[in-house]
């Protein structure tokens, strides 16, 4: 008997655990995440873009300088990025939350619904928040290479530059599969994106 009472726990907590992912499905929390991801992880990549041109091009010549201001951005983009989503999303679930009890004329914060509610924030909010951090630590990973190994700073940059286009290629393509579309194409248009913009940091460079 102690020995069923320990394997009914643990079925239990599985159980429990089925039951949250299918109200996660049944609320589309994946593809609000996935919304966020591709945002943000494009918004981080742009920005890591803008930061290694812009500091290039006036003529930094330590990458640990243009490390430090990038991810000083991309910290500050996740920060926003993760108490913004979940206020956001736990303010609209809240009121969702509060119509349905207003209907049913009964309490729903201990129940899967009003728990679906509190993670799928959470979730939503990590992803936010962590995308654009990744994203930019993929672009400035040359530069962060460089600064402990014998990697001159154009080289470095160029490479930096290099990765971040095939990081919004791949951002591209990853809505290409979802849209169904030409995932070439679309993977083009994200980089077309991203050369529009070097060219503008080139641009107010000039002026």
């Amino acid at each position: 008997m102690p020995h069923m009472a320990g394997l009914v726990a643990p079925w239990a907590f599985v159980k429990k655990l089925r039951e949250l992912k299918a109200h996660l499905r049944a609320e589309r929390v994946d593809e609000i995440a996935r919304r966020y991801l591709v945002m943000n992880a494009f918004d981080g990549s742009l920005a890591i873009l803008s930061v290694v041109v812009s500091a290039y091009l006036v003529g930094a010549s330590e990458p640990k300088i243009i490390v430090a201001i990038g991810l000083a951005n991309c910290l500050a983009m996740a920060i926003s990025g993760f108490t913004g989503t979940l206020m956001t999303e736990k303010a609209e679930r809240m009121r969702r939350l509060k119509e349905l009890e207003a209907v049913m004329l009964t309490s729903l914060k201990d129940s899967d619904f009003g728990r679906v509610s509190v993670v799928a924030s959470v979730y939503a909010a990590l992803i936010d928040g962590a995308a654009p951090l990744i994203a930019g630590l993929v672009g400035l990973s040359p530069l962060i290479a460089a600064m402990f190994l014998p990697l001159g700073i154009h080289m470095a940059v160029w490479l930096s530059l290099a990765t971040t286009m095939a990081t919004l290629f791949a951002l591209g393509a990853f809505l290409g599969r979802i849209s169904r579309g030409n995932v070439i194409t679309s993977g083009l248009k994200m980089v077309v994106i991203g050369c529009i913009t070097a060219l503008l940091c080139s641009l107010l460079k000039a002026v």
